[in-house]
């Protein structure tokens, strides 16, 4: 398959590769491989001013913290949020103790990806693929698979 070279191609691209991942470091890697690093990219993101986007990040950082990272205390720090209004897309980077925080979200499907890597470069990269909806309430509606899973 020829990869797409235009936005509109790659953000599509990243979507249909978060939906049908059976390894969540594939979408991952596209997302900072190629596009994190498209010039079009960058000047399309925006600062995000959408609250409810903002609180389900926070939500969502939160509960993987508690799942993925258990040990760790901290609170998500240097939560930084862009939102691309011509594809319904938002993504973010963070610290979470000693660990580096990637994330990604489309709001038509709401569904995203997370990344946990340590600082140290040690092994135990978690990723997350996720969904989200209303309000987030890990007891009721937010659901995170393990790699070669789906909900």
């Amino acid at each position: 398959m020829q990869q797409p070279t235009n936005l509109a191609g790659k953000i599509a691209h990243l979507k249909t590769l978060l939906v049908n991942a059976e390894t969540f470091s594939d979408p991952m890697d596209y997302f900072l491989d190629v596009l994190s690093v498209d010039p079009a990219f960058l000047a399309k993101g925006k600062a995000l001013k959408d609250k409810q986007i903002e609180a389900r990040f926070y939500g969502v950082v939160e509960i993987l913290r508690q799942r993925m990272a258990p040990d760790v205390e901290a609170k998500p720090q240097s939560l930084t949020l862009a939102w691309l209004k011509q594809f319904g897309f938002a993504h973010g980077g963070f610290m979470l103790g000693s660990l580096l925080g990637v994330v990604f979200y489309y709001r038509d499907l709401d569904m995203g990806l997370c990344v946990l890597a340590p600082l140290s470069g040690s092994a135990g990269t978690l990723f997350s693929r996720f969904s989200v909806y209303d309000q987030v309430d890990p007891s009721k509606n937010f659901q995170v698979d393990r790699a070669g899973r789906r909900h």
